[in-house]
């Protein structure tokens, strides 16, 4: 093998560019087995003008980062200052650093230059041992991966490094108008072998510089068969990027039901009071994304404080009405492109009520529900329970902070997609009613009632809400059709509620209670099960074909309609 392969086989593929997926390391320093001997690798990376790139010398390139030193005097104006030397050449001297570090005993730190993070503006996340910088903007994640802290324990260094986007380093350079040189050491123990001995000749030391490494191969004196590797060298970051090329920029959008090209300006002055519609599945990355706060009765969308769809109607079942112009005004281009991919013509809207307004009026329903049967029995039993003693849910309380908080109506109020609503997403649909409606019933109230109006402990005292609730519903109905006193009469009116097993006034609640198990309990009969709970909800099941969304506005519907009917039947019987 000559002197080429050789020095070929030691710099191995020390030139190509690491990456790490969608991240290139601009920084690192950290020491490694290879073939059970050390290897220590630092890097850094400066930003240089490319016409002084030719002017690099690998044998003076050196990842150490000069700093400033801080102390007092009374003459001394401390100025911090960070550098990296690539040759003694104007502008490599003293080249700047896209990552600073400093040393303090045997505790290196990594930290990725501010100015970089500031044109992005981006947010620290924190971690175990690595820091995560995020741009919250678009939202994109871990656009900077650091790993900050190596500590030195002769004779490693533990692993640090510095992590970027290539889109977002190429983004930068190109608004710095640089070029990115990575810089590296790397210095590793070797065996003296037919090989080594090939470059060595018998000397100490051999030493070679090329255009981008310099190779250095020293003897160790007290180890004989053993030398010291040392490669120095530099790589451009990057290098395919054209600063000249003109980059393709999003010059406006075309929305259906709009002649024309809308571009920002377009929009913001010669387009006020016109709109644009989108299909509202739009949200359905949003409402999945708790970072996200979206607001199901006019479909508008919040990031944090970043930015914000608003200005937004839903109309019909399926669409959202957007005034154009405040979408362009408050919305970077990242934003309006997605909303842009979900455009419908006006002709696409399906009339109808959407599901959001659906789940307000339930919820509304379940609302006054809460406030007339407590009123009732308040009056009946002179008790003193709120609304939200019993559904355990403060209206009040909601109507102030807004209902965007509200999680419960939050989760009933997501998007129904009209062409693809499966069997597993209509369940957790019936799950996230029961949690609204049932789960939020308290049994303690409940079961005060029951007793209070007579019925024998030893019947009820395994009955949670729900069968309370009846209980109480079927005492009032009995009391209704009879005529009977709802106090005097008490024993007659719960032995008829006793002897008759087949009222089922909360029948619909009951069926979605059936629907949310079949996840939890798969039998050999969910099927026939799940028929007739949809029966029970007043779904045809041969009409569904596999796709659920009629079985999903049907479900709400019917339990509104129940809602109405307990809440008409007690308050005709209050008003008695």
């Amino acid at each position: 093998m000559n002197k080429s392969q050789i020095i070929s086989k030691l710099v191995g593929n020390l030139l190509d560019i690491q990456t790490d997926g969608d991240h290139i390391t601009v920084a690192e320093l950290k020491t490694i087995d290879k073939n059970g001997l050390k290897e220590t690798i630092d890097i850094n990376t400066a930003l240089v003008s490319s016409s002084i790139i030719s002017k690099i010398k690998s044998s003076h390139v050196n990842p150490y980062i000069n700093l400033s030193g801080a102390y007092y005097r009374e003459d001394y104006e401390y100025k911090p200052s960070f550098s990296l030397y690539l040759s003694k050449s104007s502008g490599l001297s003293k080249a700047e650093p896209l990552v600073v570090s400093w040393c303090s005993d045997n505790h290196t730190t990594l930290m990725v230059d501010q100015g970089f993070l500031s044109a992005f503006k981006l947010s620290p996340r924190l971690l175990d041992n690595e820091i995560l910088w995020d741009d919250l903007k678009e939202p994109e994640y871990d656009v900077v991966k650091i790993k900050p802290l190596s500590e030195y324990k002769f004779p490693t260094h533990s692993e640090a490094y510095v992590k970027i986007k290539k889109d977002y380093l190429d983004i930068y350079l190109a608004y710095r108008k640089k070029e990115a040189v990575q810089v590296f050491t790397i210095k590793r123990d070797i065996t003296i072998d037919e090989e080594i001995s090939t470059l060595l000749k018998n000397k100490k030391h051999f030493i070679e510089e090329f255009k981008q490494f310099e190779i250095k191969i020293s003897r160790v004196d007290h180890k004989e068969n053993t030398a010291r590797l040392e490669i120095n060298g530099f790589k451009v970051l990057l290098e395919n990027r054209d600063d000249n090329e003109e980059k393709e920029t999003v010059t406006g959008h075309h929305w259906k039901g709009i002649d024309g090209l809308v571009t920002e300006w377009r929009a913001r002055h010669e387009m006020p009071f016109e709109y644009v519609y989108v299909s509202d599945k739009v949200l359905a990355v949003y409402e999945a994304d708790e970072d996200y706060e979206v607001h199901p009765l006019s479909g508008s969308v919040s990031y944090r404080n970043q930015w914000a769809v608003t200005h937004c109607d839903r109309v019909g079942k399926n669409a959202i009405k957007i005034d154009i112009k405040k979408l362009y005004e408050g919305n970077r281009y990242t934003v309006i492109d997605y909303w842009n991919k979900f455009s419908i013509h006006p002709s696409e809207i399906i009339e109808g009520e959407n599901i959001a307004e659906k789940a307000e009026r339930l919820t509304r329903k379940f609302f006054l529900f809460g406030q007339i049967f407590t009123g009732l029995f308040n009056h009946l039993f002179e008790l003193n329970y709120s609304a939200k003693d019993l559904i355990g849910l403060d209206e009040e309380h909601i109507e102030y902070t807004g209902w965007s908080e509200f999680t419960e109506f939050n989760a009933i109020a997501q998007h129904v997609n009209l062409q693809s609503f499966s069997k597993e997403q209509f369940i957790s649909r019936c799950k996230k009613l029961y949690i609204l409606l049932g789960e939020n019933l308290k049994e303690k109230p409940l079961r005060r009632i029951v007793d209070m109006l007579g019925f024998p402990a030893s019947d009820t005292e395994k009955f949670r809400s729900i069968k309370l609730l009846e209980l109480i519903i079927a005492y009032i109905k009995v009391t209704e059709e009879s005529g009977l006193h709802p106090l005097v009469n008490k024993e007659i009116i719960v032995e008829r509620v006793l002897e008759n097993k087949s009222f089922n006034a909360l029948l619909e609640l009951s069926a979605v209670n059936s629907i949310r198990q079949l996840d939890a309990h798969k039998t050999n009969d969910s099927k026939a099960r799940l028929h007739k709970a949809l029966t029970d909800l007043g779904v045809e099941p041969n009409s569904i074909s596999n796709n659920y969304p009629d079985a999903c506005w049907q479900i709400y519907d019917s339990l509104d309609e129940m809602f109405l009917r307990l809440n008409v039947l007690f308050s005709n019987f209050l008003l008695k």
